[in-house]
């Protein structure tokens, strides 16, 4: 299942997989179903997210067993809610096979899905519908948000299986599959936004400063000083973007060096976005967070759990006896923070972990008229963090029916186009420079204006109808 995600784009693997699945969660009793789909997604999940490891072992400094646990036990969570929701529905749902494997089913899972990024300040990684971010199916992105393409995924492999099995016909599982995904290549040629004002010019600039390295005091100054330099190379953009937390200290401890950037951009009329930590010097608790030399910052609304906060604080001494990631601890911004604006136009801000929620991205909208997420992928190495995350922001963009400008550490930084397309991609682990022309963009998606809402109600009117039917 790993492999139908990015890096390695096997997209079209998750059809058979799914159908596969499918089967057992049809052929087997409520219990067997819990066990089929909880393996599955176990080792989907495990496979997945293992880049965790790299988080924990080598900048956690964690024992290897002990980081491999954790992501036992999260794929374990996390796989509960797929299979509970095959148990109950094995053993509350009794309509015919066809039904099952096109209507409830497909249903069952958007909630499942839905709910994962809910519980526990959710988790909405290696969500299905990500696989599908360059084929027909993603143009339903912009109507109805990733949910729906993940159930339409199940549906189109439902529909297969069930033609297989003889509960339908081929004739009627194949037009009800082409109908999908004609109509879904229909809508990815449709513009739901339009400008809203000149293009702008923007520079994303990847520091490429290895996380081993990140807080050693030798190497403050000198990142304080590449970044500076490589800000005035690009002066003559509109807009200048550096990573989260490029700055490796608080604010209140570097206000000479923030005083003499906001008076260089000022010189040349750009703005600057830099990343750093605001720490209250009251309570004592900080915050991960975005501010601009023309004014205003942004503090980060949802928090990273185990890395940026841990549930239940009683729970910290013990987790930190074995796991020290720097600035694991800390507090959440305000849900209704105003919008920064850069170069005349207001600014839709994630930083990491944020874009993986299509909630926090449409916060911002629509009075956003771009998109900006702000990165540190550094903490996972080489692995294919960095691509699933790409992913994921390009599907943002989609959603929001906006550019969506990428600066990360040591990669990948991005210019992500209004239809979710790759427009500009730097060089993972090389210092680079990314400048562009985008256009700011007004208007929403129906997504935007509907969010989730229409999808769920769908669902649970086709779960309805489903299990009302008997077989």
């Amino acid at each position: 299942m790993t492999l139908a995600y990015d890096p390695f784009g096997l997209s079209l693997l998750v059809f058979p997989l799914l159908a596969f699945l499918l089967y057992h969660w049809l052929k087997a009793d409520a219990k067997g179903a819990f066990v089929h789909v909880w393996l599955f997604a176990c080792g989907a999940t495990f496979t997945g997210n293992f880049w965790i490891f790299f988080s924990l072992y080598y900048h956690g400094a964690s024992p290897a067993i002990f980081a491999v646990l954790i992501i036992v036990l999260l794929s374990a969570f996390l796989a509960l809610f797929p299979a509970v929701t095959a148990y109950l529905f094995n053993r509350y749902c009794h309509a015919a096979d066809s039904i099952r494997l096109t209507m409830a089913f497909p249903a069952a899972w958007l909630l499942a899905e839905w709910l994962r990024g809910y519980v526990w300040t959710g988790y909405a990684w290696m969500q299905p519908g990500y696989t599908q971010i360059d084929l027909p199916l993603s143009g339903y992105a912009p109507v109805f948000g990733n949910h729906a393409i993940g159930a339409l995924i199940v549906v189109t492999a439902g529909a297969l299986l069930a033609a297989v099995l003889k509960k339908l016909s081929w004739k009627k599982a194949l037009f009800t599959v082409a109908l999908i995904w004609l109509a879904g290549f229909a809508l990815k040629q449709v513009s739901w936004t339009q400008p809203a004002g000149e293009a702008i010019e923007v520079a994303l600039i990847q520091g490429n400063v290895p996380q081993e390295m990140k807080w050693k005091r030798h190497m403050h100054r000198q990142t304080l000083e590449m970044y500076r330099e490589l800000t005035l190379e690009h002066k003559d953009a509109d807009v200048i973007i550096w990573p989260e937390t490029a700055i490796p200290d608080y604010k209140h401890r570097v206000p000479a060096y923030l005083l003499n950037m906001r008076q260089l951009m000022e010189q040349s009329d750009t703005d600057l976005l830099m990343g750093l930590f605001i720490k209250n010097l009251d309570s004592g608790r900080y915050y991960n967070s975005v501010i601009s030399t023309s004014g205003g910052e942004y503090r980060k609304r949802h928090l990273v759990p185990l890395g940026e906060f841990v549930p239940f604080r009683s729970l910290i001494d013990f987790f930190n006896r074995w796991i020290n990631i720097p600035m694991s601890d800390i507090d959440s911004g305000q849900d209704d923070q105003p919008l920064l604006v850069v170069a005349g136009q207001p600014v839709g801000i994630s930083i990491c972990f944020e874009d993986a929620f299509s909630r926090d991205v449409r916060r911002d909208l629509p009075e956003a008229t771009l998109l900006v997420n702000m990165s540190n992928d550094a903490w996972f190495d080489g692995s294919h963090e960095s691509r699933q995350h790409h992913a994921i922001a390009r599907m943002r963009a989609l959603e929001a029916g906006r550019y969506m400008l990428r600066a990360t550490n040591t990669g990948i930084s991005s210019v992500i186009g209004p239809h979710g397309q790759e427009l500009m991609v730097a060089t993972p682990f090389e210092q680079e420079v990314l400048r562009a022309s985008i256009t700011p963009l007004k208007g929403q998606t129906p997504y935007v204006f509907w969010g989730d809402t229409f999808i769920l109600l769908l669902a649970t009117v086709m779960i309805g109808a489903a299990c009302y039917r008997k077989s």
